[in-house]
């Protein structure tokens, strides 16, 4: 029985752009990969781009990511949905592991904890999120950061342990 969306072209779309970076992501190091979404020679995650989220940094332990306050990214009152937040601080730290590792491991959340400071509005400006390394294992990785308004203000902070994942072709 099909699912409620596999037949339409959007959902086709999408999968396939999961599935090139999916490919992608276990045959590159990791921060070749990241800096291939920079350059555009890979698009960013259907993900990110449904939530107009660009990768604009990546170098060694270090991940940044910009976004500029849109519509869908704030919650009934106004303001920056915590899950949105969440997901932007999720996807730096998780970027930042990645930033580090070899060709055929990629890495899956175990846990992230946010703590929200100030909300983002449509008056923030230029929101960047920012995710760094602090312990890099065989099999187990720490990472913090924090998202940033326009005016360095930190809206929310984050830590997360993160197991590796071996890919195998």
């Amino acid at each position: 029985m099909p699912t409620l969306h596999e037949n339409q072209p959007q959902y086709t779309e999408v999968n396939a752009v999961s599935e090139r970076l999916r490919r992608e992501s276990g045959s590159r190091q990791g921060l070749d990969f990241l800096r291939a979404i920079i350059s555009g020679d890979l698009p960013e995650s259907p993900l990110l781009q449904a939530l107009g989220v660009h990768t604009v940094q990546a170098d060694e332990g270090i991940v940044r990511l910009e976004t500029v306050p849109q519509s869908q990214q704030f919650n009934t009152i106004g303001t920056g949905h915590g899950g949105f937040l969440s997901t932007l601080l999720d996807t730096a730290l998780g970027f930042s592991v990645e930033s580090l590792s070899p060709a055929g491991t990629t890495w899956t959340t175990t846990d992230l904890h946010v703590r929200f400071r100030r909300p983002m509005t449509v008056d923030s400006g230029v929101v960047s999120a920012v995710g760094r390394v602090e312990h890099y294992g065989r099999s187990t990785a720490i990472a913090a950061g924090e998202v940033r308004d326009g005016s360095g203000q930190i809206l929310a902070s984050a830590t997360a342990s993160f197991f590796a994942l071996r890919h195998q072709e």
